[in-house]
């Protein structure tokens, strides 16, 4: 599988002058999640493709960062090549993200998985801190922001096991990326 930061550059290649600069502006506007900021207008604006996708992936790590480019693409219009990237490119669990938070219901259990190899304890225990299975999700996948592949994979790794039924649908449901284990 390609690295983020490639797909995005080749997302940004086929973009025309005007669409660059169209790019460059909604990437501006976004509304961002929670512990990112927006790359400034005077840092962003003198940026060529190459220079722009090394920023996204620097300001908002490489599986963010290619959401970002996905939801920016929707947003001018471009919704094939949007989808194209974010098939090619999110991990299952950042795809499945909303399905995952609404759905899981044993959190314990998946936080039981992941303590000492994804999690510490500090992390572990702030998750089990909060009052609703929707929260602690929530804020496991607020941790997320900060983990490579492998972790990603850990977190699947568990949710196959402990919620294979869910895993198998959300792997199913329209044009869903196998997981990458």
């Amino acid at each position: 599988m390609k690295r983020a930061r490639e797909l995005i550059l080749e997302a940004l290649e086929n973009l025309t002058e005007d669409e660059f600069k169209k790019f460059k502006l909604k990437l501006r506007m976004l509304e961002l999640r929670e512990g990112f900021n927006a790359i400034p207008r005077g840092i962003l604006e003198p940026l060529d493709r190459m220079d722009l996708s090394e920023k996204i992936v620097s300001c908002y790590l490489e599986d963010y960062g290619l959401e970002l480019t996905a939801e920016v693409l929707r947003k001018m219009g471009m919704l094939e090549e949007a989808v194209k990237l974010q098939q090619t490119g999110i991990h299952f669990v950042e795809k499945h993200r909303k399905s995952l938070i609404n759905r899981i219901t044993s959190v314990d259990a998946i936080l039981d998985h992941l303590l000492g190899n994804v999690l510490s304890q500090e992390e572990y225990e702030a998750v089990r801190a909060e009052n609703t299975n929707q929260n602690k999700m929530r804020k496991l996948f607020s941790f997320m922001v900060a983990w490579d592949e492998s972790c990603k994979d850990q977190l699947l790794e568990a949710l196959k096991e402990l919620h294979p039924y869910l895993v198998q649908e959300l792997e199913r449901s329209r044009g869903a990326p196998q997981g990458t284990l």
